[in-house]
């Protein structure tokens, strides 16, 4: 059995696959979609992360909570909003538990925010996930301010794993 964490986007949705019991890594990687039209890019994460689901033994997914208040664009928050109605959908169809976990909560537990006005930095929380996943599994995820062509940043990736890694240990602790 198997917990699905998603750090969603609607352009670069990161996943990652912890067994339930022991919280190894299981699997990880990026949804990537390319379309234009929102509702191609919807159709394309669902239908990949359905295939994960039928295929990985999912007990239950994790996904981060959607802080709408937080967007300064009012659209991201919508399509954004729209794409965890998608998981939902998902989950209601393949009879799988969904959790949210707010931003601050899922990074409190694996131990990656700490309060402080420079936790809270957009640019500090990717790098301090990028960093813990690699110190945690020994993996050689790079994190770069601004993604290009030649440096792509795995902190979509990161984030997904230890949104997974939090209800891991949420779940251990009860």
């Amino acid at each position: 059995m198997n917990i699905l964490g998603i750090d969603a986007a609607t352009k670069k949705t990161g996943y990652s696959i912890i067994d339930y019991n022991n919280g190894g890594l299981v699997e990880y990687g990026l949804i990537k979609t390319d379309s234009d039209d929102i509702r191609d890019r919807m159709k394309e994460i669902y239908s990949n992360l359905k295939n994960i689901c039928q295929k990985k033994d999912i007990k239950v997914v994790i996904v981060e909570d959607v802080p709408v208040n937080n967007h300064s664009n009012l659209k991201t928050g919508k399509d954004l909003s729209i794409l965890h109605g998608v998981i939902l959908g998902l989950c209601f169809e393949q009879c799988l538990p969904c959790v949210a976990f707010s931003p601050s909560s899922w990074r409190s537990v694996v131990g990656t925010y700490n309060g402080t006005r420079e936790g809270m930095k957009r640019e500090t929380q990717k790098r301090l996930a990028v960093d813990k996943v690699n110190e945690l599994y020994k993996l050689n995820f790079n994190y770069y301010t601004r993604d290009t062509k030649a440096k792509q940043s795995d902190d979509d990736i990161a984030e997904a794993i230890l949104i997974a890694r939090a209800y891991y240990l949420e779940k251990k602790e009860d």
